[in-house]
């Protein structure tokens, strides 16, 4: 890569750094109008005048550097600090671009300050590029690339694209000075495939460019005739962005680039097509027009150093010296005229006054080179002492904040460590306590345990004896009971055979009469049926004696009235698990019978309609 195309690309890169807005004219028109509504919100506000900043500093960077300024003051008012650090951002740009790199690099600070604390990740990423930005402005490409690379990191995955456009465009320009053709590749087609995504014409204009370098710069890697098609392709991307340039007409903020544009693809005709003259001459009278309209007087000296050397190369050497002039005035019409750019004016006319023999106007031509060259020097050497100045306090700035980290972390370290030794003292305290605590409540808890076990062994004693006594009691109690029973049940007995002995001779006495009274029969069947019904339920009572002797005495207590002999007789039966048939057929009676009795011993029992009498009778305990 020759100097001068290393110096035409830093030309690229230093001018084309706006974000794409509207025409310049009608946004300034829209953005007065819109300022001077009374009911504007303040974030609103801020964003319209710092947006105002930006395109006044195509043309007038102090009023552009107030504006912000102004911006900045209203941000005073807002919560939302990402307003705050956006307007950091622009200023940091503006304070560079006026020389002004100590108040640059403060409000570079400033802006990722503000922008971290506000959380937002677009203002947060809008701070890195501004900062690598500003590394580029420093020709520092490795930290510049590596604060690109911070930007989309913390960008990556966000719904809108705010700058990724141009980080892809300045880290391929980098990528380019590197001589890292496959990096330059990769980041120029990104560039232009984000700028079609944005749809900005800014955007789209940088991309195309960006790649068309590429393109040229793999092109003269091999020089050789199977690679034409890179020069090819990368007019035709020059081709693009000036027809974007012309369909805006005029609506870009990067006011430069137009400019720029035509003077590439003059110089791409001048070096790989110097025979197609006419389109080199539409190229650089174009260049020529844009530098004009925008007021850039070097691309303007360099149209003309172009036609100068196509007019020496065609034997008008009063021509070539009446174009170098024309640049020279054009340049000291400015307010600003460059000295590097009058210097290279006047070498030009030097060489071309000793190419007319005239050696007085040549030397005197040179004198002036000199001294323009020696202004532009003592500028750039003030300018690069400010620059390096500037650098020298960040990095003194960052050492300092490198001392306080260490000094805190270390801080941080000793206190830790102070306070594990004191934690550590507690708890070796609080660990004696606990263990007198725990050896004096062992013991406490010992001398408990042989007192409860001695008044335990007192209690078990006690209770052993009242348990002794209560067994007696009981057994006492059954031997009782077992008299009483027994006595009962002998009574019940001799009364049964008594009552039977009677039934008896009544029935013989009866049969003794006639058989043929009908009253007499019937008393005769009753007898018989009483004594049965007797031995049945005798035989029933012996049964449920030897299961459950009380069972009778529990179903009276139950009872709301008083049950009859039948009723127990049936209570027994059911007890017992019989069916309504087989207690019919032992009682000699309809089941029907049976069912009218069940229902009237649940009422005697004073059951529920839906509760079951046999489960009742057969858990009764």
């Amino acid at each position: 890569m020759t100097q001068k195309s290393k110096y035409h690309i830093l030309l690229i890169v230093f001018l084309c750094l706006q974000m794409p807005l509207y025409a310049q004219t009608i946004l300034i028109d829209s953005l007065q109008n819109l300022l001077s509504r009374k009911d504007l919100p303040l974030e609103d506000r801020v964003t319209a005048t710092s947006m105002m900043a930006r395109i006044t500093g195509n043309k007038d960077m102090k009023s552009a550097i107030v504006l912000n300024q102004q911006a900045l003051a209203l941000t005073a008012g807002l919560k939302d600090l990402k307003y705050k650090a956006n307007v950091y951002s622009n200023l940091t740009q503006q304070y560079a671009l006026n020389d002004s790199f100590s108040l640059a690099i403060k409000a570079m600070d400033s802006a990722l300050y503000f922008a971290r604390k506000s959380g937002d990740k677009q203002a947060l990423g809008l701070a890195y590029y501004r900062k690598g930005w500003l590394h580029i402005i420093e020709q520092q490409e490795d930290s510049a690339v590596h604060f690109f690379f911070e930007a989309l990191r913390i960008l990556d995955g966000q719904k809108t694209l705010t700058c990724e456009p141009a980080i892809y465009y300045f880290t391929a320009a980098t990528y380019g000075d590197w001589n890292d053709l496959d990096g330059q590749e990769k980041y120029a087609r990104l560039a232009l495939s984000t700028a079609l995504q944005s749809q900005k014409p800014d955007d789209l204009v940088n991309g195309y460019q960006a790649l068309a370098t590429y393109l040229e710069y793999r092109y003269r890697e091999k020089r050789d005739s199977s690679t034409t098609y890179l020069l090819d392709s990368a007019l035709f991307c020059n081709r693009m962005a000036l027809q974007i340039i012309k369909a805006q007409n005029g609506r870009l903020v990067t006011r430069s680039a137009p400019a720029i544009l035509s003077l590439n693809t003059a110089n791409m005709y001048a070096e790989y097509w110097p025979k197609q003259k006419d389109s080199l001459m539409h190229y650089l009278y174009m260049a020529t027009d844009y530098a004009k309209a925008t007021d850039q007087q070097e691309i303007l000296a360099n149209c003309y150093g172009m036609l100068s050397d196509i007019a020496v190369a065609d034997g008008n050497l009063n021509e070539a010296e009446n174009l170098l002039l024309t640049a020279f005035y054009t340049v000291e019409s400015y307010p600003a005229g460059g000295a590097q750019v009058k210097s290279n004016i006047m070498r030009a006319l030097a060489s071309v006054a000793e190419k007319q023999g005239n050696t007085a106007k040549a030397l005197k031509y040179y004198k002036e080179y000199v001294d323009y060259y020696q202004q532009a020097f003592d500028k750039e050497r003030l300018a690069t002492a400010k620059r390096l100045g500037a650098q020298y306090e960040a990095e003194k700035k960052d050492k300092e904040l490198q001392l306080l980290q260490q000094k805190a972390s270390f801080n941080k370290e000793l206190n830790f460590f102070y306070i594990s030794l004191a934690i550590a003292a507690v708890l070796l305290l609080i660990f004696f306590f606990r263990s007198y605590h725990f050896r004096l409540r062992s013991s406490l808890q010992n001398q408990q345990l042989l007192e409860l076990e001695k008044h335990d062994a007192q209690l078990q004693l006690k209770l052993e004896a009242e348990e002794r006594a209560r067994l007696e009691a009981e057994q006492l109690l059954m031997q009782e009971r077992q008299e009483r029973l027994q006595k009962e049940l002998l009574a019940g007995a001799l009364q049964v055979e008594e009552k039977n002995e009677l039934l008896q001779t009544l029935q013989k006495k009866i049969t003794t009469i006639s058989g043929a009274d009908p009253l007499l029969r019937q008393m005769d069947r009753i007898i018989t049926d009483s004594r049965k019904m007797d031995e049945e339920f005798e035989a029933a009572k012996a049964d449920f004696k030897e299961i459950d002797p009380e069972f009778f005495n529990r179903l009276q207590q139950k009872a709301k009235e008083n049950l009859t002999r039948l009723d127990l007789k049936y209570c027994s039966y059911i007890r017992m698990g019989l069916t309504n048939k087989e207690i019919a057929s032992r009682l000699a009676v309809e089941a029907k019978s049976i069912r009218m009795a069940r229902y009237r011993l649940k009422q005697k029992l004073n059951l529920q309609k839906e509760e079951s009498l046999d489960l009742f009778l057969t858990t009764l305990v």
